[in-house]
């Protein structure tokens, strides 16, 4: 039987906070959902009209699903910068890599840019809403040792 793994205090801290913005944000989704639900059975739309709306909201991500889709994409990018953080907890430098399909002029500005954990906590994390691209910021911090260019385009 292979040696179980176990997690430290600073990874179950960084789990634990991707769980619970996640977690957040499935329940904004229920709320949203069940509001909708409501909103259409008092307009008097039957129920197999109602799973109709909601199947092309999924397929369309619209309004609702949308939303979903994009508050799971921020825990994702938001769990993987947190992920990094153990790098930068020893105090090496963490570089910028600027990563979209359109890169923002505020993290191109930092493309390549080396910094602590601590130090890019002070000047503005990818995805803390500090950018043009708030949370939608794909942009991670790397560390240094890690061979990587400095703009990513996906």
């Amino acid at each position: 039987m292979p040696e179980q793994e176990t997690l430290d205090a600073k990874d179950t801290e960084i789990l634990l906070l991707a769980a619970f913005v996640l977690s957040y944000d499935v329940q904004i989704f229920a709320d949203r959902l069940r509001q909708e639900i409501e909103r259409l059975t008092r307009n008097g739309v039957s129920e197999q009209s109602i799973i109709g709306i909601l199947d092309t909201d999924l397929k369309s991500r619209g309004r609702i699903f949308g939303e979903l889709s994009n508050s799971i994409k921020r825990g994702v990018v938001g769990g993987i910068n947190q992920a990094f953080r153990r790098a930068g907890d020893v105090g090496n430098k963490l570089k910028w890599v600027a990563i979209s399909k359109n890169i923002c002029d505020d993290c191109s500005g930092r493309a390549g840019a080396l910094d602590t954990w601590d130090g890019w906590g002070g000047r503005g994390m990818p995805g803390s809403g500090w950018s043009v691209c708030k949370e939608y910021c794909y942009c991670q911090l790397i560390p240094e040792e890690i061979e990587i260019e400095d703009n990513l385009t996906i």
